[in-house]
């Protein structure tokens, strides 16, 4: 069962428990009956023979085998040039756990399709940003090259930090990929940081819904779908700080995706520790989720407020 069909199951709880919600996840999973998928993949070795083969053909001119040193990277060589790509797959792989087979195949081959693809020049009108997790950015810094925005150098990608494990990135928005924005990029949009970071912010918001209102909240959990950039809900702090004033220590966000964004209020217990095991779980069925945790807004910044890690 998804997100989106567990809403209608999640705020009938939560009108009867007197909380409410956000948009990209959903709550008590001990009340909820959850089908069980069977995973789309053999195994995680076939897993990666197929990715291999699905990114070599992608790029007929270099030879792709997989790390010596983390199974969910493959290394691209190619003849003549002076560092090799590296293409991430495990999130890819996590997804596959719970898709339908079919899906599984279809993002597979899609995910492969789209390493190939040149990352955009991209003009000052392009410029979003995007919310990732710390493993990301942890990712983003410690490799020579990024697999999944090709040619993009690693220490290129401005962010900065929203949450105790968020953080905004700079990107540049094309109609097949997205590339970081670092130092490299700015300098040939003839921009300066603090200048890309206000118009990538505007720009971004401009494509998002309002936040909920505090009567909307204190009626019923608000969820987000069917716009790309959700999670960037999520850097507009202030908006959120204003809510968190009026509506107490009880609201709560979640962003298991760029495609769903939950906001509502639930007070710590029991039931917000059941529902983030639901949160997780949803987290886990996304092609690349950007956090399986549940937040409260504290200070000026994201805090976790509970931790489950996703299955």
């Amino acid at each position: 069962m998804t997100v989106a069909k567990r809403i209608g199951t999640l705020r009938i709880l939560l009108r009867e428990g007197d909380c409410m919600f956000l948009r990209k996840l959903l709550p008590i999973a001990a009340f909820l009956f959850l089908p069980t998928l069977g995973c789309a993949e053999d195994g995680q070795a076939a897993f990666v023979k197929d990715m291999v083969h699905l990114v070599g053909k992608a790029h007929p001119t270099g030879h792709v085998k997989q790390s010596g040193d983390d199974w969910q990277e493959l290394v691209i060589d190619f003849p003549g040039e002076d560092h090799d790509r590296i293409v991430n797959i495990g999130r890819i792989w996590m997804y596959c756990q719970t898709a339908a087979k079919a899906d599984c195949k279809v993002s597979k081959a899609e995910f492969a399709r789209k390493t190939a693809l040149l990352p955009p020049e991209g003009n000052v009108g392009d410029l979003r940003v995007t919310v990732r997790d710390q493993v990301y950015y942890d990712y983003v810094k410690s490799l020579p090259s990024r697999g999944d925005v090709p040619g993009a150098k690693a220490t290129d990608a401005s962010a900065r930090q929203i949450g105790e494990d968020l953080y905004e990135f700079l990107v540049l928005d094309s109609a097949d990929t997205i590339a970081l924005a670092g130092p490299d990029a700015l300098q040939k949009l003839s921009i300066s940081e603090e200048e890309a970071w206000r118009i990538a912010e505007r720009q971004t918001a401009e494509r998002l819904p309002p936040l909920p209102t505090v009567e909307q909240l204190r009626k019923n959990a608000v969820a987000f779908e069917e716009y790309e950039y959700l999670g960037s809900l999520l850097v507009q702090r202030e908006g959120f700080a204003a809510l968190a004033k009026e509506l107490g220590p009880d609201l709560f966000v979640t962003a298991v995706s760029d495609g769903f964004v939950f906001v509502g209020l639930m007070p710590d217990g029991e039931g917000l520790q059941r529902f983030s095991k639901t949160v997780a779980e949803d987290c886990a069925a996304q092609q690349r989720c950007i956090s399986p945790n549940i937040y409260r807004f504290r200070d000026g910044q994201w805090r976790i407020a509970t931790r489950t890690n996703a299955p």
